[in-house]
């Protein structure tokens, strides 16, 4: 390597070193659900979707 290539280096790796990084990585927080109803219905929907393809597949038999 040759001494400008060296200092490239040199000098990205001091940059690098002095950043802030920061946080990483935030843990995501729990959906909380405002209303009761709201899980509900999403329990509701998810099992319709199901129910419906299933049927759909029985269709296509």
């Amino acid at each position: 390597m040759d001494k400008k290539a060296l200092a490239a280096i040199a000098g990205v790796m001091a940059l690098v070193n002095t950043e802030d990084s920061g946080p990483a990585y935030v843990p995501r927080l729990p959906a909380e659900y405002p209303h009761p109803y709201s899980q509900q219905a999403r329990q509701q929907i998810m099992q319709y979707r199901d129910i419906t393809q299933r049927r759909i597949i029985k269709r296509s038999r």
